[in-house]
């Protein structure tokens, strides 16, 4: 789970019932239910604007997800095992993934294309 700071206004949490959710933080109301990953969601965030989330799972894949309307914006595919983290750039423009296949991925945002990757981690 994951809050969007530094507003701390919404929350994100996933689940092992391959979907993940954003709420108010303040009176626990879900605004969008995340759906599309085929396995569990092991790790989430938010960008530093909190315009987007994404999300990491046993699938495989990372998602990155349009907060105000809860749309999948990209799926984030290459890695050849479960995503078991992911974090986001200061400047929210790229996005790192860690996966048990022993690398690191760094996508851009803006065209969900995967920039580098680091072997042997």
């Amino acid at each position: 789970m994951s809050f969007n700071t530094p507003y701390g206004d919404k929350i994100v949490t996933g689940s092992f019932d391959k979907r993940a959710k954003i709420w108010d933080a303040n009176t626990g109301q879900c605004y969008h239910t995340l759906k599309g990953h085929k396995m569990e969601i092991v790790c989430q965030s938010f960008d530093p604007h909190s315009m987007l989330v994404a999300t990491g799972s046993m699938d495989n894949t990372a998602k990155l997800w349009d907060v105000e309307t809860g749309q999948e914006i990209f799926s984030l595919e290459g890695h050849k095992a479960e995503i078991v983290s992911l974090n986001f750039n200061t400047d929210g423009d790229k996005i790192m993934t860690a996966s048990f296949d022993n690398t690191a991925k760094i996508w851009d945002v803006c065209t969900g294309q995967c920039i580098y990757t680091l072997e042997g981690h």
